[in-house]
């Protein structure tokens, strides 16, 4: 008897587990999938007002997804097969990954020769074929972006050099903009819109590209309508002295300094505290590592000038720090998502280099080599990274 309990209570704990397992992973969705299954068509034409927007330029969409794979193809939430179709038109060999049956059965009626399997974007049976271009549309919402994080970094495993990730989806510049569209959604009364929104796990850009580069991908953005991006990710290149570990603990040390291009302003990472806080961690390049470097004096005077300025431009900044490589600064917020208030802030605070008159605490009570300053050198500094603040945006 005890025995027999025993044995109910381990398939009873698998079986929970397995359950557990498949509401991750976008699988928590299944039911609004096949709720829209048969509507979807008639929802991406623009008949639903609701998300017309959203579906804005659907077409092109499609068409520039498709323009961007080669080879290969595996293609993750097939949904009806609207951009599958597309792609075998092209001549393109279509592996299909759809986890809604109602989805994989409207597909399988378009695409009589196309391989449709049951799977998510991380749990998927295996493929034997060598894989070129991975696509997903209006899909990759549906993980979090700790399941997000795990995807690419599968996708990483799976693509050789020079082989891509093509994604169009939802992503939003900042939390900000994204509480911007929900309250719009609002406002036209598109109450459906603004559940979906808030329910679904819609990401940044700067936290995307942050995922990608971690491993090794260099990714664009093409911005589609309102709503959707393009994001193009290409698996980059490590060989000979250049090769580096797989991963280490410090951040910077799996960045390819051979493949950026200074300069520019990235997102290094989020990290979240227990009560919910976040700090935002930026890495701002002023210089091409290992081709150029700021000379100390002018450095030291540029952090004093930065520190004390750029808090008169940008709330909750925790601090901002040179690297020792002499190549840019490291910058701390905290609870700020928004990159492009980074970048206006940047801006202010070099002008206000330009600007200045004397480096603010410039003396052996408040600095710790005061003979070691050059108020010329931050401005020659200054000046030529707002020169190239058009570049700031690419970091490869």
């Amino acid at each position: 008897m005890i025995l027999h309990i025993i044995l109910l209570f381990i398939v009873f704990y698998y079986v929970l587990i397995k359950l557990w397992s498949e509401m991750g992973m976008g699988r928590e969705f299944l039911n609004i999938f096949s709720e829209w299954a048969e509507t979807y068509d008639a929802s991406v034409s623009g008949e639903n007002p609701q998300y017309a927007t959203v579906f804005e330029n659907y077409e092109q969409i499609l068409a520039e997804v498709v323009s961007e794979s080669a080879g290969t193809v595996l293609e993750f939430g097939v949904g009806t097969g609207n951009l599958t179709e597309k792609l075998v038109a092209k001549g393109l060999h279509v592996i299909g990954i759809e986890p809604s049956a109602s989805m994989r059965k409207i597909a399988s009626e378009k695409l009589n020769e196309v391989i449709l399997l049951d799977g998510d974007f991380i749990d998927f049976p295996p493929v034997k074929e060598e894989i070129n271009t991975i696509t997903s549309t209006y899909a990759f919402h549906h993980l979090t972006d700790t399941e997000k994080e795990s995807a690419i970094e599968k996708y990483s495993s799976i693509l050789s050099a020079g082989g891509k990730v093509v994604f169009g989806d939802t992503i939003f510049t900042s939390d900000a903009d994204k509480k911007k569209a929900i309250d719009h959604a609002l406002e036209k009364g598109y109450v459906d819109l603004a559940e979906d929104l808030n329910r679904e796990y819609y990401s940044t850009i700067p936290l995307i590209r942050n995922m990608f580069e971690k491993y090794n991908f260099e990714v664009s953005f093409k911005q589609m309508n309102d709503f959707v991006w393009i994001i193009k990710a290409k698996k980059g290149e490590r060989k000979g002295k250049h090769k580096m570990a797989e991963k280490m603990n410090v951040e910077s040390f799996n960045l390819d300094h051979t493949k950026v291009k200074a300069p520019y302003v990235r997102l290094v990472g989020v990290t979240e505290g227990t009560k919910g806080d976040k700090v935002y961690k930026y890495d701002i390049r002023f210089k091409q590592p290992n081709k150029e470097h700021m000379e100390m004096a002018g450095l030291h005077s540029i952090e004093h000038l930065m520190a004390e300025n750029i808090r008169n431009h940008m709330e909750n900044v925790l601090d901002i720090g040179p690297m020792g490589c002499q190549t840019g600064f490291y910058l701390a917020i905290l609870n700020n998502d928004n990159y492009e208030e980074v970048l206006t802030a940047l801006e202010k605070t070099l002008d206000d280099v330009l600007e200045a008159e004397e480096v603010p605490a410039c003396n052996e009570v408040q600095c710790g080599w005061a003979a070691n300053h050059s108020l010329e050198g931050a401005k020659k500094i200054a000046r030529e990274m707002l020169n190239k603040k058009l570049e700031w945006r690419e970091v490869f």
